[in-house]
């Protein structure tokens, strides 16, 4: 088990509500009789009990933009972190939007020094976990303009989750079996500690069951919490006895919406009087002498931490039927010699539509942002300017900001482009470079190999391929990667780097917490420094 400090990431759960009830979610969402809401006073000081806490602040659900307070939430957010400092694409329209959010997480990351003096990559900053629906459709200007990463799924495609609700004692594990089988649980020890309403937990999962099942709650969410070591978890612990995800049991299509249960935690959801079981959504798993029964499984496949949560990362996202598309518009032409611009403009702004074009009566040429309406992704708080036209959305911050009144008073449009934000008016020439997958030393003819077939794999391998480079091979230590593909590029045992060095010219190391491990073997390989490169130098 990992000290929460160790960790990249720490959740505060700040609701359960949801839009979906995927199958065995990992929050429980549909056994609630209702949702909880954290309250505002207690989401200030989760954010401030982490001060000094290196990696990333992460905002979950549930879903978290059903929040009501969740713009409240993540102006703090900004108070504390600063509105995002990098540069950020998605103020553009975007043509690979879910390809973005990755590259932003790893642009994100930095290279932190432990105090034995190895070397991690680790993100420090907010963090957002979401199903994109409508909500966050809504806060998209707000969301793009805070969050260091994001961590996406819109459900639309497969994604299989393992049961967490399901009991080691229903398959007969002694506690001495169980122990280590406990402590090297692949939710503990790659994924989150959290702050529920109801304190701090060592596991996320521990913190949701906790909520479910009206727990005695968490520790005292104080400065300094999670430093606390695997020492200090007995008194949670007991969570883990209900918990299925240290288990080899089997997984589930989320979009089934239906829990996999052992019978044990099936009794505590039948006093609890779930809403899910009440519907008829909960599946009883059948178990004779300590073995799953094969009709019980919704799937015949044994779960694995190897095992991919979806086939490819850019599955998280479905271009066709994503809601962030979604673009009803008004087209105008204004007087704008009449001397009336502002209150014109007004009487648009009370109108239905959420997205207004406006046209030069003397020219416009507004072919090229039409051709792109409904399929691109419009940041809403930005200003469109084209070709005698400008495009925008009537809920943008700067128009908040200009207030009606001011808007009233304006006589041209010229004043209305002079008061939105500076940095949010975008001029669609620029798109293409703006929105380009690509990066920067990436070299056209250049053949990469790639260690790491992982998702921070799939993101490099996309983008060399992006760049004009070629990928003619990956590597990995994983056996249960090797003779997959990815990407087009076959995934073999790392001694193929001197079987195939002809093959290659270099070779990134696509890992987020062991590339200095990696390098060490690749070194001790006998291939030359000057061949290696971590995608944070590139």
């Amino acid at each position: 088990m990992r000290s929460p400090s160790e960790m990249g990431t720490i959740q505060i759960d700040i609701t359960n509500a949801c839009t979906l009830q995927c199958s065995n979610c990992t929050r429980f969402c549909g056994n609630h009789s209702k949702p909880f809401f954290m309250n505002y006073e207690d989401f200030k000081n989760a954010v401030d009990s982490l001060d000094g806490f290196n990696g990333v602040t992460g905002v979950m659900g549930g879903e978290p933009t059903l929040h009501p307070e969740f713009e409240r939430f993540v102006l703090y957010l900004q108070k504390k972190f600063g509105k995002r400092k990098r540069v950020n694409r998605l103020l553009y329209p975007q043509n690979d939007f879910i390809w973005e959010i990755r590259r932003r997480e790893i642009e994100s990351s930095v290279l932190r020094e432990r105090p034995d003096g190895s070397r991690f990559i680790k993100t420090h900053g907010p963090g957002l976990w979401s199903n994109m629906s409508a909500s966050y459709l809504k806060y998209y200007e707000l969301i793009q303009d805070t969050f260091e990463v994001q961590y996406l799924n819109d459900h639309m495609n497969p994604s299989y989750h393992q049961p967490g609700l399901f009991s080691r004692r229903d398959l007969g594990i002694t506690d001495e079996e169980w122990i280590p089988i406990r402590d090297k649980c692949w939710i503990q020890n790659e994924w989150s500690a959290t702050i529920t309403p109801k304190g701090a937990f060592f596991c996320e999962i521990a913190g949701a069951l906790d909520m479910l099942f009206n727990g005695p709650g968490g520790w005292k969410v104080e400065k300094g919490w999670w430093r606390r070591t695997p020492e200090d978890f007995k008194d949670q612990l007991h969570w883990c006895e209900i918990c299925g995800f240290a288990l080899s049991t089997f997984v589930r299509n989320a979009e089934e919406e239906t829990d996999d249960v052992s019978p044990y935690v099936y009794e505590k959801l039948k006093a609890l009087n779930s809403p899910k079981l009440k519907s008829g959504r909960i599946n009883i798993v059948q178990i004779k002498d300590g073995v799953i029964a094969e009709e019980s499984k919704a799937e015949i496949k044994t779960f694995n931490s190897y095992d991919r949560y979806m086939e490819h990362y850019e599955d998280r996202f479905s271009r066709n039927n994503s809601i962030l598309y979604k673009c009803d518009y008004i087209e105008k032409n204004i007087d704008i010699e009449s001397g009336t611009f502002g209150v014109q403009l007004n009487e648009l702004l009370n109108l239905n539509e959420n997205w207004i074009l406006l046209k030069n009566d003397s020219y416009s040429d507004d072919s090229e942002i039409k051709e792109k309406i409904g399929k691109v992704i419009w940041n809403p708080g930005c200003l469109h300017i084209g070709k005698g036209y400008i495009f925008f959305n009537k809920n943008a911050n700067s128009i908040k900001e200009m207030g009606y009144q001011k808007i009233a008073n304006m006589k041209h449009r010229c004043e209305f482009i002079e008061a939105w934000q500076p940095d949010k008016i975008i001029s669609l020439t620029d798109i293409v470079e703006k929105t380009k997958l690509k990066l920067p030393s990436i070299s056209p003819n250049v053949r990469y190999v790639i260690w790491g077939a992982g998702l921070y794999g799939e993101y490099i391998s996309d983008a060399v391929k992006c760049s004009g480079g070629s990928v003619p091979f990956i590597v990995d230590n994983s056996c249960e990667k090797q003779g997959t593909d990815l990407y087009g590029s076959h995934v073999f045992s790392p001694d193929n780097l001197l079987k195939k060095d002809d093959d290659w010219d270099i070779l990134i190391i696509a890992h987020f917490t062991k590339f200095e491990e990696i390098e060490k073997e690749v070194l001790n390989m006998g291939i030359s420094k000057d061949r290696i490169r971590l995608p944070y130098e590139m």
